[in-house]
């Protein structure tokens, strides 16, 4: 029986059944006590004598049957469907900090009072993860955010900007950062908490940068504070970089902010607002978190080094463009500002051939200026291929799978649909 009882064992996949059959396997070898082979098992010495009793009277397939089927797996015992689907609903609208705060709301609304333990697990199997809240202004308007998805490419083309001229789009914000220890929370061992030395000192630095949307430029500069003067500052060190092209920056409404048609502005800047309170719109917010991570809980001496361990981080975009596409990559901004898009600005996006920007001029014919030929007035013209490529880029597409699209597919299909 031993023999059959260790074949079954191996063999077996289901939990509970291998739990009884190890505890058979035990009790049958005779090297255990009874106590023993409960501890080892997991299970109460009084519960090993109920399944042996089982096997000797009705056989081993009897223990490792069940009459009455237990719940499937990843379902909450001891609770009804539809209070799951209520806890579900709060856990989707944030309301609960903690899970005592659950537990709680449990008792209250539907007179479910469990341990602490169970409630907790209740709140894992409803896929519920404890994550700390993006802050939203109590005078947003969602609905304002929502509809400049769908305005960009208008917004762009209000600004009436000559056809054939070169353009960069950026995506520019600021943020400060000092001499106060960021705390963020870090990998450690269970069991330990760690141990981070805090500075508190009122010295302040402020990072302004720009993402370019399309090539995937960056661009930084570290100002003193943030003002009209500092603002035309960096924008006039921004237009230098590149002095032909015309530099469109979509950013918030700060006070500090030149506005579209301030006699103030650079020449070949133009500006883009976006909607108030809405910083989830702005891909270069999420830099500023990137940037954090790498300063946390540390101390800086002074402003300086601060600035040195800052490089660091922003050097890997400045220097890798498919880093910044990465961290640019929204589905509707793309839409927005791809020329090959059927929406009813496509034509003036046709018009502003280099969008894409010198980088891609590489992959345009020899002697040609990308614009002004035949093939650009319908559907996916060779003149946006580089914008085309930047979207499989941002969504993480090889180099191997670009060329594959890019020939054997896209031929593949043409020949499909000439046959």
């Amino acid at each position: 029986m031993a023999a059959s009882i260790d074949e079954r064992y191996a063999s077996e996949g289901d939990g509970w059944r291998k739990r009884r059959l190890l505890a058979i396997k035990l009790a049958a070898k005779g090297q255990y006590r009874s106590e023993e082979v409960a501890e080892l098992c997991g299970i109460s010495r009084s519960r090993l004598f109920v399944w042996l009793q089982c096997v000797r009277k009705k056989g081993l397939e009897a223990l490792l049957r069940r009459d009455k089927p237990g719940p499937r797996q990843g379902t909450c015992r001891g609770v009804k469907p539809e209070v799951i689907a209520a806890l579900t609903e709060k856990l989707r609208a944030g309301e609960f900090a903690s899970a005592q705060q659950a537990r709680r709301w449990l008792k209250k609304e539907h007179g479910v009072e469990r341990p602490y333990g169970s409630v907790w697990q209740w709140l894992k199997k409803s896929n519920g993860v404890l994550r700390v809240p993006r802050p939203s202004h109590s005078k947003k308007k969602p609905e304002a955010a929502e509809a400049f998805k769908s305005e960009l490419a208008g917004k762009l083309e209000a600004l009436e900007i000559k056809a054939g001229s070169r353009v960069k789009v950026w995506f520019m914000d600021e943020a400060r950062f000092g001499l106060h220890t960021e705390l963020r929370r870090v990998w450690t061992l269970r069991g330990l908490r760690p141990v981070v030395t805090r500075q508190i000192r009122y010295e302040w630095d402020y990072l302004y940068g720009a993402l370019s949307a399309v090539g995937g430029e960056a661009h930084f500069a570290h100002l003193p504070g943030v003002s009209l003067e500092w603002d035309r500052s960096y924008l006039e060190d921004l237009a230098a970089s590149d002095p032909e092209a015309i530099h469109v920056l979509v950013r918030d409404q700060a006070g500090f902010h030149l506005r579209e048609g301030d006699p103030r502005l650079p020449e070949r800047v133009r500006i883009v607002d976006l909607p108030p309170y809405s910083p989830e719109l702005n891909p270069c917010e999420q830099m500023w978190d990137i940037v954090k991570d790498d300063t946390c809980n540390q101390v800086f001496a002074n402003v300086a080094a601060l600035r040195d361990r800052m490089r660091d981080t922003l050097q890997r975009y400045w220097a890798d463009a498919p880093s910044v596409l990465r961290l640019i990559g929204r589905d509707w901004l793309m839409v927005q500002l791809n020329a090959s898009q059927k929406t009813p600005q496509s034509s003036y996006f046709k018009e502003m051939v280099s969008l894409a920007s010198a980088r891609w001029e590489q992959l345009w014919p020899p002697g040609s200026s990308g614009g002004g030929r035949p093939e650009s007035d319908s559907g996916l013209s060779w003149t946006n291929w580089p914008l085309f490529t930047v979207g499989m880029v941002q969504r993480g597409h090889s180099d191997e799978t670009i060329r594959q699209i890019l020939g054997g597919n896209v031929l593949r299909v043409l020949r499909a649909n000439s046959a």
